[in-house]
């Protein structure tokens, strides 16, 4: 059995300390302020996943010290544990970049742009007006003279 440590830890300290993070990401203001919680916890060598597989991989040491079938189990079974959390992190890399990103005004399509381009340009008519009628000639009032 492994020699435990003088100093007690807090019972769930580090369940604590990820409900700290969550808090603290439900409580972010904006897309670079989440990113950088992220990046605290996803960062590559000292992140979460690559922490919480450190932990893993010793627990794993520790199951196959006992010499035991059941600890010989065990310590496959937290190996491939901590093999997950490895690729977890992996995948995880760039959700930082992906969470900045979205701070980015988002681009409009092509369409959208075309169709507030003609809802609000202004443009000379296509065909000019047509030209007012011409005026009749005034009419000139009867001279009294018959024929």
């Amino acid at each position: 059995m492994p020699s435990q440590s003088n100093t007690p830890a807090a019972p769930n300290a580090a369940a604590q300390a990820v409900r700290d993070l969550t808090a603290r990401l439900n409580a972010a203001r904006s897309y670079g302020e989440a990113s950088q919680l992220l990046d605290q916890v996803l960062e590559p060598a000292e992140g979460l996943p690559h922490g919480l597989e450190d932990f893993f991989e010793t627990a794993a040491k520790t199951a196959k010290a006992s010499e035991r079938q059941d600890g010989f189990d065990l310590y496959h079974d937290l190996q491939t544990d901590a093999l997950t959390l490895r690729r977890l992190g992996e995948d995880l890399h760039v959700a930082v970049e992906r969470m900045q990103a979205l701070a980015a005004p988002q681009r409009r399509s092509w369409q959208e742009a075309v169709a507030d381009y003609y809802a609000t340009a202004h443009s000379a008519p296509s065909h000019p007006a047509p030209a007012p009628a011409p005026a009749p000639p005034p009419s000139q009032p009867p001279s009294g003279r018959t024929r």
